[in-house]
């Protein structure tokens, strides 16, 4: 990933240098599983350089061999017993899956700060009337807070995804060429993984089953896109002649080289579109699931920028997401306005609803309403219209279709979220 986009924490995570180090501890792993402390000790004090791996690799052309190679001629004694009964997924796929674990961990931490985020926001604005907006056109009132309230739904749902994953797919493999132990003992791996935290996938190949790779970057792609949620609508409320949030705006900060009025909501357009990023690399892990026979390498070449773009990504989204939802301006004077603007507009499901209850026919009901609509007359003028239909006093009518009525059920509705 460019720089641009990633931060040191995860950085350290999918760099070269560490990937090689994981390989380092998966090796050491084994050998004390068998009993080989000493060795085992000794390979985790070596210190290896990316650079002389490529080095190596390019006289025989496999980096697993090249690193074996530099690390037995720094062992020097006792190096004929370094992966032994092994192949080389067993080491690298271990690995990948310690880093995945790592990143998920450094995920789900940032998720969970974004959620209290959303909780703060969902209970201090629940009760902040605005209009409700379905196809970009008027709808019924909603309140801010009951956005917020769904996205911290969203972030809750992640973190149980990621309880789940990581129940069922951070496990590693020490089972040799085809999955069979034909050269280790199904013990020795368990120690192995127990070691480094994991435990055994209960069946593999010659490399762990690539569903699990698809299923992180899944993952990856929800949590993703369900930042972007509200980096879209961040967006779509601070359009000219709606303004009722926007990003915060520092005082040197410019929104175009051209236009010197601009005021862009660019934070939440660069988490949108690195969502869309993170979006696609699941299908680059679907494709990787069936492999031929027992193992391929199609998968290997991809897996190094999708797996590592995407963790960095979705982290990266977090953090930014993290600091724009405190910050964000609420103009609470436009969102009023624009809801007494709509007010006709917002009052029709009710007003629908209470003719219909009225005995008038649901044709002639719904005909009247729609005609007022796009008719534009004032939310007197329907009332009056409503009680001459209805033959009922215009301060029960008002009572009854007052839009407000809709959102009765909210306290409902956050108590199953636990919102309080």
């Amino acid at each position: 990933m460019i720089e641009r986009y990633t931060l040191p924490e995860m950085k350290n995570i999918w760099g070269e240098k560490n990937y090689y180090t994981y390989w380092l501890k998966v090796e050491a792993a084994v050998l004390s599983a068998t009993g080989d402390e000493s060795l085992a000790a000794r390979i985790l004090e070596i210190n290896i350089d990316p650079e002389e791996v490529r080095e190596r690799e390019k006289i025989n052309g496999h980096e697993f061999n090249a690193f074996i190679d530099i690390i037995q001629e720094r062992l020097g004694s006792g190096a004929g017993q370094l992966h032994r009964g092994l192949t080389s997924f067993d080491i690298m796929d271990t690995a990948r899956i310690l880093q995945i674990k790592e990143s998920l961990s450094l995920i789900e931490k940032n998720l969970i700060k974004l959620k209290e985020i959303y909780k703060e926001k969902a209970l201090l604005y629940r009760d902040l009337l605005m209009c409700g907006r379905t196809h970009g056109r008027i709808a019924e009132p909603i309140t801010l807070g009951l956005k917020f309230a769904r996205y911290y739904a969203s972030a809750e749902r992640n973190l149980e995804r990621i309880g789940e994953f990581t129940a069922r797919g951070l496990k590693g493999k020490i089972s040799g060429a085809v999955g069979t132990y034909s050269l280790i003992d199904p013990e020795v791996e368990e120690k192995a993984l127990s070691l480094l935290g994991l435990s055994p996938q209960e069946i593999t190949s010659q490399v762990v089953p690539r569903d699990i790779f698809a299923e992180y970057l899944s993952l990856l792609a929800l949590i993703s896109s369900s930042a972007a949620e509200l980096a879209t609508e961040v967006r779509l409320l601070s359009q000219d002649g709606i303004g009722e949030i926007y990003e915060a705006f520092g005082g040197d900060q410019t929104g175009s080289s051209a236009m010197p009025h601009k005021r862009n909501p660019v934070i939440s357009e660069r988490i949108c579109g690195l969502a869309r990023l993170v979006a696609n690399y699941p299908n680059t892990g679907f494709t990787n699931i069936a492999l031929w026979n027992e193992r391929d390498i199609t998968h290997s070449s991809n897996e190094r920028v999708i797996l590592e773009d995407a963790s960095i990504l979705t982290h990266y989204i977090l953090v930014l997401s993290k600091g724009m939802t405190p910050s964000l301006e609420i103009d609470k004077d436009r969102i009023q306005e624009n809801y007494n603007s709509a007010l006709p507009r917002l009052l029709s499901s009710s007003a629908l609803s209470f003719l219909l209850e009225k005995d008038i026919e649901r044709g002639r009901a719904y005909s009247l309403l729609r005609d007022a609509a796009m008719k534009n007359i004032s939310t007197e003028e329907i009332v009056k219209m409503i009680s001459h239909e209805s033959r009922t006093p215009e301060s029960i009518v008002w009572e009854k279709i007052n839009p407000s009525n809709a959102l009765k059920h909210i306290p409902v509705i956050y108590r199953r979220l636990g919102l309080k």
